[in-house]
């Protein structure tokens, strides 16, 4: 079996810059990337989030059929748990090997991608040590950005509470993996980072254990400032409101997107310190407004679902 001696990148120190989608992961990446120590690509490698993480799923179901005597059938047959997890490390070595060739003299290898906070155990499994950046926004302007990305660009979440529901996963999921590996972990604030990007920056260097002298610190956070460079293709008409505070959510979303959003992630908003209970009542006529709400979301679910079932034949014909 092939080992992975030789496959240099494993020998590096690795950082993930971690967080849920629009949430600055990529403005934050591009900046730590900037690094002259630093190997890495503008786009996301998506390594564990599309590659690794079915691959081991798939194993694992098929080794648990295969204890519990249901089948025989797959991987399991030819390789033991260790094996497998062997050779799953030598893709992500040569993976990573790749990506140093871009710049062999590099101490550190920087991924992200916005999946990657559902997948933070099994990145420990396979890269440990790694040190992990998570950027964390105000949910409420991350809906905002995932529903403008549906829009123009046609990925992400198109409605308010798929936004709210990604935005609450990501966020718990990394605040808790950072719990258990501790001085590893760092959170960063989208908005302190926008205020003071080259003392944030220059902390996350720090975390990274990256040297950088503050005039080169100055340097990359003034390139990369998000008044200058505007990355991973945001929303430009929100450029008038990002230095507003709550202008981005306030004028975009709507009493109803508001009262979602609070019922799925509100908790969350005001344990973070962005709002406080009732925060998305703008109106004394709002909350009347919204006491029917709920009942008339189920209906026009109910409907739906109807209307679905006797709109398709009981028993539809193969293709």
């Amino acid at each position: 079996m092939t080992t992975t001696t030789g496959l240099r990148s494993l020998e590096r120190r690795f950082i993930f810059v971690i967080g849920s989608p629009r949430s600055g992961t990529s403005w934050l990446h591009r900046m730590i990337a900037a690094h002259s120590s630093v190997a890495s690509i503008e786009g996301e490698l998506t390594v564990f989030s599309r590659y690794v993480a079915p691959l081991v799923k798939g194993y694992e179901s098929e080794r648990g059929h295969l204890e519990r005597n249901e089948w025989h059938q797959g991987l399991p047959l030819l390789f033991t748990p260790a094996e497998f997890d062997e050779s799953v490390r030598n893709l992500i070595g040569h993976v990573y090997d790749r990506l140093m060739g871009r710049r062999p003299e590099a101490t550190h290898l920087l991924d992200k991608h916005p999946g990657y906070s559902h997948h933070l155990d099994l990145i420990e499994r396979f890269v440990p040590r790694a040190r992990f950046v998570h950027i964390v926004r105000d949910g409420r302007e991350v809906a905002v950005s995932m529903i403008s990305a549906k829009r123009r660009l046609g990925f992400g979440a198109g409605e308010v509470e798929g936004a709210a529901r990604e935005w609450h996963a990501c966020t718990t999921k990394a605040r808790a993996f950072g719990e258990r590996i501790g001085a590893r972990y760092l959170e960063v604030r989208y908005e302190d980072l926008q205020r003071d990007t080259s003392g944030m920056l220059a902390s996350v260097f720090k975390h990274c254990e990256l040297a950088c002298e503050a005039q080169e610190v100055d340097r990359i956070a003034e390139e990369f400032h998000i008044s200058r460079t505007q990355v991973s293709r945001g929303d430009t008409s929100l450029n008038d409101l990002r230095h507003v505070p709550d202008a981005i959510w306030r004028v975009n979303l709507t009493t109803r997107q508001r009262y979602v959003f609070d019922r799925v992630a509100g908790d969350l908003l005001c344990d973070l310190g962005y709002a406080r209970r009732g925060w998305w009542i703008l109106g004394a006529m709002e909350p009347p407004a919204m006491l029917l709400y709920p009942l008339w979301l189920k209906l026009r679910r109910t409907l739906r679902a109807l209307s679905g079932i006797w709109s398709h034949p009981a028993i539809p014909r193969a293709k």
